[in-house]
């Protein structure tokens, strides 16, 4: 061979592993539905996610957090879990095909994670005007990222080492890991120790009072285990606890929460770690969060699949903006698909399709639905929307 041809050689070898580097290291979506990988048949839990399926580098999390976020606001309540014991009845329009592989926007703290099982969408935002609330994502997400199954989620989330590895079908083989067991304050120091070196990695910025308020997120879980539950000053309802919250099955027992099977885990494990699910700081009746995420939204050409909103425009109507509300939500790219997720609470007044032994009642209508309704005829009350048609 001649040193011509030698140096071509060279050079072609240079240039094809330069091009599959970039290949690896740039961005792309997810499979479409139904498709897998060797990887995933022959190890589907343990594997970890490989970095070219990421949605962004890690270092790039923390800004587009920062820049999507808004001012924090107060609430009045220890908002730890969800109090919403329907949130599984809306799971059969949720299931459907359609709604896969879109865009996701949420609010609260683990709930939005059953309906990512569902949906696997290829971005989430997580939108809630506590900054606690983000803070307490960031511990889900060490979770996720220390525990490849259920029981290794709940021993870092929960500080408690299980009496057991094994594991089984239903919510209720992952929670007897757990019976009996108290937490160690070592696990607990760890898991903050974790959760801080998280936010360092993904470059979220430190504000004064993260690491109180992060302490106390971690004291909480720590502390009550899986009977933490959501709690309302002056207030004595019993609240569901996060055990029953993980239990909780559809009314023809099919859906779960995503603790419900390791597969439902797997897939909402893969999404974090993919950072696919952005915690936001932001103001459902504000001018800022919602409508950068609906640009955020349109830079990635993707379109909205579900809106989970609780009932937090019940509170707009109190401070008169729910106006900027709709007009965020118009903002985000949607189509005939789109579904906005809501419930009412039966404050005095129960809900016409509210089910026996719930107080609680969700309901799933189409975003274009919604809409076309404030447009000819501004909302007066929460409980007009409520009672809007739903699926």
């Amino acid at each position: 061979m001649s040193a011509r041809t030698l140096v071509v050689a060279l050079l072609a070898v240079s240039l094809a592993v330069g091009c599959r580097g970039v290949h690896e290291d740039t961005p792309h979506t997810l499979p479409p539905d139904g498709a897998t990988d060797a990887r995933d048949a022959a190890q589907p839990f343990d594997a970890e996610p490989p970095a070219s399926t990421k949605l962004m580098a890690d270092e790039e999390v923390g800004p587009l957090i920062a820049r999507l976020s808004e001012k924090a606001g107060d609430f009045p309540s220890e908002n730890y879990v969800t109090n919403e014991t329907s949130l599984l009845h809306v799971a059969k329009v949720l299931r459907a095909p359609a709604l896969r592989g879109r865009a996701y926007v949420g609010v609260g703290p683990e709930q939005s994670y059953t309906y990512l099982a569902m949906l696997e969408p290829r971005v989430s935002y997580i939108v809630d005007i506590r900054r606690g609330n983000l803070l307490e994502h960031m511990m889900f997400r060490g979770c996720f990222e220390a525990g490849k199954t259920r029981v290794e989620f709940l021993g870092a989330l929960l500080a408690r080492r299980p009496r057991t590895m094994q594991d089984g079908s239903g919510f209720a083989a992952a929670e007897a890991a757990f019976h009996g067991v108290t937490s160690e304050p070592a696990l607990r120091d760890e898991g903050f120790a974790r959760t801080k070196a998280l936010m360092d990695r993904l470059v979220i910025a430190h504000t004064p009072g993260d690491d109180k308020a992060l302490g106390r997120i971690h004291d909480a879980f720590a502390k009550h285990g899986l009977s933490i539950a959501y709690t309302m000053s002056n207030s004595d309802r019993r609240y569901p606890t996060l055990g029953e919250n993980f239990a909780a099955r559809e009314p023809d027992g099919d859906a779960t929460s995503f603790l419900g099977s390791e597969e439902s885990y797997a897939r909402v494990r893969r999404l974090v770690v993919d950072n696919r699910v952005l915690p936001i700081v932001g103001d459902f009746g504000g001018a800022h969060a919602l409508r950068a995420v609906a640009a955020d939204m349109r830079e990635r050409h993707e379109t909205l699949g579900v809106f989970y909103a609780s009932n937090v425009e019940q509170y707009l109507f109190e401070q008169h903006t729910y106006g900027a509300f709709v007009t965020s939500v118009e903002a985000m790219p949607h189509d005939d698909q789109s579904r906005i997720v809501r419930v009412w609470f039966d404050a005095g007044k129960p809900h016409p399709a509210q089910r026996p032994g719930h107080r609680t009642t969700q309901l799933a209508i189409p975003v274009s639905a919604f809409l076309a309704r404030a447009a000819k005829k501004p909302f007066a009350y929460y409980w007009d929307v409520v009672n809007l048609p739903a699926e």
